[in-house]
């Protein structure tokens, strides 16, 4: 359980550092900062995939980043939460655990299913793995001592 409690933190800081650069570029200019990323990585300005990522991110209003921003907060909070109740062991947690890995799972199914690829395998079956070890602990607790 701990191995999943430190992926989970793992996850809550990243997505809190996400976060964070989404309500830092809101009153930014995300043309410019796609052209200084562009720069800084060599990435062809030019080239036509990268004029239409900058079409669209030029594009995006300070609002959607605001609620980008909060939603990617609150689902860090959540995982902060599973981490902290799986680290010390509650019941709880376990149940967050069996709720959030078995909501996706159809979702991953299916993608694997329309366009196969071995990382969609690969995120399925760890997430189909974490999903029968958690349901399995949780069956097999020890009852309480009369």
């Amino acid at each position: 359980m701990r191995v999943i409690a430190v992926v989970k933190f793992l996850k809550a800081l990243l997505l809190t550092g996400l976060s964070l650069g989404l309500f830092r570029s809101i009153n930014h200019d995300l043309g410019e900062t796609m052209r200084t990323f562009a720069v800084h990585f060599r990435i062809d300005p030019e080239s036509r995939i990268f004029r239409a990522v900058l079409v669209r991110v030029a594009n995006v209003d300070p609002r959607t980043l605001r609620t980008y921003g909060l939603i990617t907060l609150l689902f860090a909070a959540e995982l902060c939460v599973e981490g902290v109740g799986l680290w010390l062991d509650q019941a709880w947690a376990k149940y967050m655990v069996v709720i959030a890995t078995a909501v996706f799972i159809p979702e991953e199914a299916r993608a694997c299913v329309t366009g196969f690829t071995w990382e969609k395998a690969v995120i399925l079956v760890i997430n189909a793995a974490v999903l029968i070890y958690v349901c399995r602990v949780l069956l097999h607790r020890k009852a309480p001592k009369a």
